[in-house]
């Protein structure tokens, strides 16, 4: 049973400990439960590793705007057998003057490194934060830290299987807690958005908003968009495609990818967008082709914003998606993405019906409010009972 979080947590230093600073879905969650923690009168900290990308670091902008703390601390795993054991020493050190109440890492860096040191800290948690599948080596290194957990949360369920197949058993609680999704108002009308990107106000557009990463498959996304102006060539105005998110290590290569199928024109690349809420405003659809996810941020996005979604048929996407058949395609297949977005770029009556279910879900599954109430009650009730791994395996959406 989950104990009174806020009289346990008032005045407990928590460590947030992020890949980076790029805003991401992982980073999104984290400042939500982040802000919610200060509120009940935790002392709240977050650390970043500094991966150097070009572009904004926009968790540093929430952060400072929050008036929460942050501090650069490098840690990478897998890492050269020289630098491991200094890396930990370090990470150790940095620990201990922090001196965290509550150590939450996001995403395996963290999760490996924190999970290794922690119990030679003051910190009286530390949780492994479990929000993807594909992103584990599973060597020896991360089954032993992944065993040292306080607990393993995870955003979705199919993520519970993967950590069992991967690192293995262990005798730390497990729990379920799905996203949640909270939009900022729009800084800028739809009208707005549109003019400034140079699309006509009765043009159909599809949009996807997810970093430059190489599980995303912006490449399969371009060929199917290729396929989708060759079926439609008079179409008019001619469809736009949005592909929003921080220039990360597949940028250039898509960029190329782009020019090379004669894309340019009907394809923009804003960057890492700050005024979310006005882009998928200015959308007609949302899009997400990635190939392995735990509980897409992004979808999420798009459902509240009450749009259509085209996306991958995996596990992820599914369980925030639900069963509705028109949304999914096949995963690195541009001829099943193009197909199951022709229909709704051509049929505004479709992508209404299908927002407005996509909004209600959004609505209903996943609200910022419900998923940092989840995830403080399991906190203090860790805390509570002076938790330090062990513990009887449990499920909480």
């Amino acid at each position: 049973m989950l104990v009174n979080s806020q009289s346990i947590l008032a005045g407990k230093r928590v460590l947030f400990v992020l890949c980076g600073f790029d805003l991401g879905g992982a980073e999104r969650q984290a400042l939500h439960f982040a802000r919610h923690l200060k509120n009940l009168g935790c002392d709240v900290r977050v650390w970043g590793h500094h991966h150097g990308f070009a572009g904004p670091e926009l968790v540093i902008e929430h952060c400072e705007a929050a008036g929460i703390p942050w501090a650069v601390h490098k840690f990478r795993w897998p890492c050269r057998k020289k630098s491991f054991f200094p890396q930990l020493w370090g990470l150790l050190r940095g620990l201990y003057r922090e001196r965290p109440d509550v150590i939450l890492p996001y995403l395996p860096w963290p999760s490996t490194g924190c999970n290794l040191v922690w119990r030679f800290s003051p910190a009286q948690v530390c949780i492994w934060g479990q929000r993807d599948c594909g992103d584990l080596r599973g060597d020896a290194v991360q089954r032993f830290a992944y065993r040292r957990s306080s607990a393993v949360i995870c955003n979705a369920a199919h993520e519970v299987d993967y950590l069992r197949h991967t690192v293995g058993e262990t005798t730390a609680p497990v729990y379920v807690v799905h996203n949640g999704v909270e939009m900022a108002p729009a800084r800028k009308a739809r009208a707005e958005w549109r003019a400034e990107l140079g699309i006509e106000e009765n043009a159909a557009v599809a949009t996807m908003v997810a970093n430059f990463r190489h599980q995303k498959d912006h490449p399969t996304l371009l060929r199917a968009w290729r396929k989708v102006l060759s079926d439609n060539p008079k179409a008019q105005p001619g469809p736009r495609l949005l592909l929003a998110g921080a220039h990360q290590e597949s940028y250039g290569s898509v960029r190329q990818l782009a020019r090379d199928l004669g894309l340019l024109h009907s394809a923009s690349f804003p960057g890492q967008v700050k005024d979310v809420a006005g882009l998928l405003a200015a959308s007609d659809i949302g899009i997400l082709s990635t190939t392995h996810e735990g509980l897409p941020n992004a979808i999420l996005e798009y459902m509240t914003c009450g749009l259509p979604v085209v996306a991958t048929d995996i596990p992820g996407n599914r369980e925030a998606l639900g069963n509705e058949p028109q949304q999914f395609c096949k995963p690195n297949d541009a001829a099943s993405l193009a197909s199951t977005l022709e229909p709704l770029l051509m049929d505004a009556n479709l992508r209404q019906r299908l927002g407005a279910r996509n909004r209600q879900r959004a609505l209903e599954e996943f609200s910022v409010g419900r998923m940092c109430k989840t995830m403080a009650g399991i906190i203090g009730d860790l805390l509570n009972g002076g938790s330090r791994g062990g513990g009887e395996r449990g499920n909480n959406g």
